[in-house]
């Protein structure tokens, strides 16, 4: 049965793990822009959209799997234009600069990843999409509102799962373009085929840990509540938990390239 009211602890702590969630996100958006840039362009996203629920755990995963373990970009040798040596210390310069602009090339592919650390960027790639469309579903519901199965709930779980679907998919697409033979509308079918079921796994936990928050720990919650972000921030761990496998086994399977 749920709470008729919420223990006194719940309010602050979840205006905390809000706060952090945000803190984290600017922290991860303003430190990539002194990195080299990833393969993946869509990658610059992912990483801060998952700090909003992960937090600390985010910029974890940004500094030993995505870009935030990389050397930071420095300003370019001066150019020494002394010509008294006939242009040799220009010269020799010009070379360095080639020389560090190849390291940082190679830096920036990297060594290969491990393959647990490939299926976690793989996971939070498809829990951006997720995370983000979880965001804006429930504001969007409030203007349109509908049932399903004569409940509310349900109705905006559909709309949420729709919009992660629709989200997801253009995620999975960024991440394809240049990576595979496919164009136009081939890629957007492979992108729907990769994304349809780890994106699918990933809304199972998180719609079963909102049930179970709705309908037995905490009752029905309002978006401009703190505490149904707070749950949402757990549901999304839990989307995390049941997506990894799913992801381990689509990359085993040969259906989803490992990133």
């Amino acid at each position: 049965m749920p709470l008729q009211h919420f223990p006194a602890w719940l309010h602050p702590l979840a205006l905390f793990t809000l706060t952090l969630g945000l803190a984290c996100f600017t922290y991860i958006l303003l430190d990539q822009r002194h990195r080299p840039a990833p393969m993946m362009a869509i990658m610059r996203w992912v990483w801060p959209i998952n700090a909003l629920w992960a937090g600390p755990l985010a910029i974890w995963a940004y500094r030993h799997i995505g870009n935030g373990g990389k050397p930071r970009i420095t300003s370019a040798h001066p150019m020494k234009m002394d010509m008294s040596a006939g242009g040799h210390e220009m010269k020799m310069d010009m070379g360095a600069m080639k020389m560090d602009s190849m390291k940082m090339e190679h830096m920036d592919m990297g060594p290969k990843k491990p393959f647990w650390q490939s299926i976690t960027a793989g996971t939070l790639h498809c829990g951006a999409g997720c995370s983000l469309a979880d965001l804006i579903g429930p504001w969007l519901f409030l203007f349109m509102p509908f049932l399903l199965w004569g409940s509310p709930v349900f109705g905006e779980w559909a709309l949420d799962y729709l919009l992660a679907l629709a989200i997801g998919v253009t995620f999975q697409h960024g991440g394809l373009i240049g990576m595979v033979p496919q164009q136009g509308a081939a890629l957007w079918w492979r992108a729907l085929k990769v994304d349809f079921l780890s994106l699918s796994a990933w809304q199972v936990g998180m719609y079963g840990w909102m049930a179970f928050a709705i309908f037995w720990l905490i009752g029905p919650m309002h978006p401009s509540e703190p505490i149904f972000w707070l749950m949402m921030q757990i549901a999304m761990a839990c989307g995390f938990i049941t997506a990894y496998p799913m992801n381990w086994f689509l990359v085993r399977a040969g259906i989803k390239t490992a990133m």
